[in-house]
């Protein structure tokens, strides 16, 4: 394609990123325990954009043309809170999470190819992102689609896939055109934490009611508080690495986190880790090698 542009990590950073990804991972743990996935994610991203706040005076103010890549992402952001609630009302977390950050690292290679920045991927490279995604979505068939509303958990995984390549998209654009300083590009990540909390947290209000949520809230929040942290940190390492490097090789490093949270869940939740998951790690861990 004419004008297309090929970018790619330096080692110190496809590490960052894959260290972004263990700490995806713990967060997601972390909202897995406790009574209500829901009020666990609202208080984890609430928190997280508390802790947001006091980088907003840190940093620097991102250039205007980031603004509109800002809301594009708050939108998408939106969108794939709602679809993951509606994907797992009709479907198991084993079954949706795969699907939804699996499908993600194609379709945003895909879309960075055919739309702006027109970023392209050695052949290696393409074989990585597919590797990685195709290991991630085979953790999802490892129960069949059962009952009358089989196909739910599927279209609704996907549109939340699509969510994620719209905001992995508006905020790799953000970053880059947030401005030439480190301290602009950080402000676009403190401005897009501190402004996507108020969202959710409304969301977690109306859903659960006041009282329910914050009697929840008050008993969860040091949980809560480490998970913002971490989720904070995670996805701030991963928008900070697409100013360098092409957004489906970090888009697919970055979802290396549901193998990860795959490994936790066994060691501490409990979880069943069947055979069929270690091909799925083995397939992974290829495409990461592939990626670099």
């Amino acid at each position: 394609m004419v004008g297309a542009i090929m970018h790619t990590l330096s080692l110190s950073m496809t590490l960052l990123v894959l260290l972004a990804a263990v700490m995806h991972a713990s967060w997601n743990v972390m909202v897995k325990i406790g009574n209500d996935t829901l009020l666990n994610m609202g208080l984890t991203m609430g928190l997280a954009g508390l802790v947001a706040v006091p980088f907003l005076f840190a940093t620097s103010v991102p250039d205007s043309a980031s603004w509109i890549y800002l809301l594009g992402s708050l939108l998408t952001h939106l969108g794939y809170y709602l679809f993951l609630v509606l994907a797992y009302r009709h479907g198991e977390l084993s079954q949706v999470y795969p699907i939804a950050r699996g499908s993600a690292p194609l379709l945003v290679a895909v879309s960075a190819w055919i739309l702006p920045p027109y970023e392209i991927l050695a052949g290696w490279q393409m074989a990585g992102v597919a590797a990685i995604s195709i290991g991630i979505l085979s953790l999802s068939v490892e129960k069949p689609l059962t009952g009358k509303h089989k196909w739910e958990p599927v279209a609704f995984g996907l549109l939340t896939g699509i969510c994620i390549m719209g905001y992995m998209l508006c905020d790799g654009l953000g970053v880059r055109s947030a401005g030439a300083t480190e301290a602009q590009q950080f402000g676009y990540i403190a401005w897009l934490f501190a402004l996507d909390a108020p969202m959710l947290v409304a969301f977690c209000l109306w859903r659960r009611g006041l009282r329910p949520a914050l009697a929840y809230w008050s008993g969860a929040w040091k949980l809560g508080l480490a998970g913002g942290i971490l989720s904070a940190g995670a996805y701030g390492i991963s928008i900070f690495a697409m100013k360098s490097g092409a957004f489906a090789q970090v888009s697919a490093l970055r979802e290396t986190s549901v193998i990860f949270a795959a490994i936790m869940s066994a060691f501490l939740l409990k979880e069943r880790f069947r055979k069929r998951r270690y091909a799925s790690v083995s397939l992974v861990a290829l495409g990461a090698v592939l990626l670099h």
